[in-house]
């Protein structure tokens, strides 16, 4: 299944040209499960790194909602609105059919991303035991039914890592 929802999420980057059009409005990096290859669920996370968060999210998400290329987009004001466990940026959700699933690519605007960047050198180093133990655990809160906001996958993470 693990190689199956990547495969699905990298056909819909394509399809979308995602990177490409994110591309114009800051540094597009991927992170999460879809980057270090440990997808339970249909999602990705992506992070745009860009002088001005703000502007930048707004926007892409004026350009993406025209380019009609996803069934739903939510967009998220954590510098006027902070939550627990959120940075105080700006983020949008696009949702859409895939393959059977309903994928969601999650995309962050920031001005800097450094800690998100070496954290995905961390996890390229991984072994297997720990990839292995990982997905477990997703899959153990998956089928608990915990919210993903509860119990994130950076919360998963470090705990294996013991960081």
């Amino acid at each position: 299944m693990r190689n199956q929802l990547k495969n699905f999420a990298e056909n819909l980057l394509i399809s979308t040209n995602i990177f490409k059009i994110l591309s114009k409005f800051g540094e597009v990096h991927v992170v999460g499960s879809y980057a270090f290859d440990l997808m339970t669920e249909p999602d990705i996370d992506l992070v745009v790194i860009t002088n001005d968060p703000k502007k930048s999210s707004e926007e892409a998400l004026e350009y993406i909602s025209k380019q009609h290329l996803f069934q739903k987009i939510e967009y998220g004001d954590f510098q006027k609105f902070p939550k627990e466990n959120r940075p105080p940026f700006y983020i949008f959700n696009m949702r859409t059919p895939w393959e059977g699933e309903v994928f969601e690519i999650e995309t962050w605007f920031v001005p800097e991303a450094k800690g998100s960047l070496d954290f995905i050198e961390t996890m390229k180093n991984i072994s297997d035991k720990q990839k292995q133990e990982i997905l477990e655990l997703k899959l153990e809160r998956k089928k608990k039914g915990v919210d993903k906001n509860k119990l994130s996958s950076y919360q998963i993470y470090k705990k294996v890592l013991g960081i």
